[in-house]
């Protein structure tokens, strides 16, 4: 496969007000176009439809098949991507906490406790699960709702999400084994947001490093573990994610694109591009733009 256009499609769907999102995405494999580790200020819940995906959140890595689900818990590092032959297909709702603080006495007793514990990163379901069938058949009707849009859709979405977060507190509740909180996590989330803020200006290791009061060395070791690239390598590659978007959603020349995202000469940018993505930004703009 050449190039990261066409590794993702997402259909995306909202609620009209509501802040939650609901998203059908298609994934390709792509050796170049993994998804970069990255976290949200909100709770994610992924289903898998058909075919398999690769799962890392914070320090647990693994694979949901078809009819399995994860909740992702919010700030929690992670990236989800296909390593296998045929694509896969996902469902995602991502629903903002502040859609469930409208009753205080509800939200401090069931939603507070969930998404403030750091230990509770994410929890995976299994497509036998009895768990997983009702969620299934929540998600059927969430993806109805927001498709079609009927006449008060919005009071019954954000009833099946307040249905779906009462799941996810019996979950949470549910005995478990701890799991100590990770320290490394919270560092390793810090220097990559250093890099999400400063990556059009000159970044060294030593100022990634810094960011997260550690050592050149630890800092490496740590996006290692994280995002299975060196911390130069992430800068880079976040680098061309940002100016992928510049390409396809302005008329910016190629060269300003270049120097707003951290790249002192055209030339590089145009190789680090062909390399990443398997075409020119000319072509890349061409295609997407």
């Amino acid at each position: 496969m050449r190039g990261r256009e066409k590794a993702l499609q997402i259909e995306k769907y909202t609620f009209g007000d509501i802040p939650a999102v609901f998203e059908h995405k298609v994934v390709k494999a792509s050796p170049t176009g993994q998804e970069m580790a990255h976290w949200h200020s909100q709770v994610e819940l992924i289903r898998v439809r058909e075919g398999r995906i690769h799962c890392h959140v914070n320090h647990s890595d693994f694979h949901l098949g078809p009819g399995e689900f994860c909740f992702i818990n919010l700030g929690q590092l992670h990236r989800v991507y296909n390593t296998e032959d045929a694509p896969c297909e996902l469902e995602v709702l991502a629903v903002s906490p502040e859609l469930l603080s409208q009753n205080k006495k509800v939200f401090d007793a069931y939603i507070a406790p969930v998404i403030s514990d750091g230990a509770f990163t994410h929890v995976r379901v299994e497509g036998k699960n009895g768990f997983a069938k009702v969620i299934e058949q929540m998600m059927e009707e969430l993806s109805g709702i927001a498709r079609e849009k009927p006449p008060g859709f919005e009071l019954e979405a954000v009833g099946m999400i307040y249905l779906l977060f009462r799941r996810l507190y019996m979950l949470y509740s549910a005995p478990r084994e701890p799991h100590p909180l990770d320290n490394d996590v919270s560092l390793q989330r810090r220097m990559t947001a250093f890099i999400y803020e400063h990556y059009s200006e000159k970044i060294a290791l030593e100022d990634i490093a810094r960011a997260g009061a550690v050592s050149p060395s630890k800092c490496a070791a740590l996006f290692r573990k994280y995002t299975q690239k060196s911390p130069i390598n992430f800068l880079i590659s976040y680098r061309l994610e940002m100016g992928s978007r510049l390409l396809a959603e302005t008329a910016k020349p190629i060269a300003e694109i270049s120097q707003d995202c951290g790249f002192s000469q055209q030339s590089y940018f145009n190789r680090m591009f062909l390399r990443e993505f398997g075409c020119t930004p000319r072509e890349w703009r061409k295609r997407t733009g």
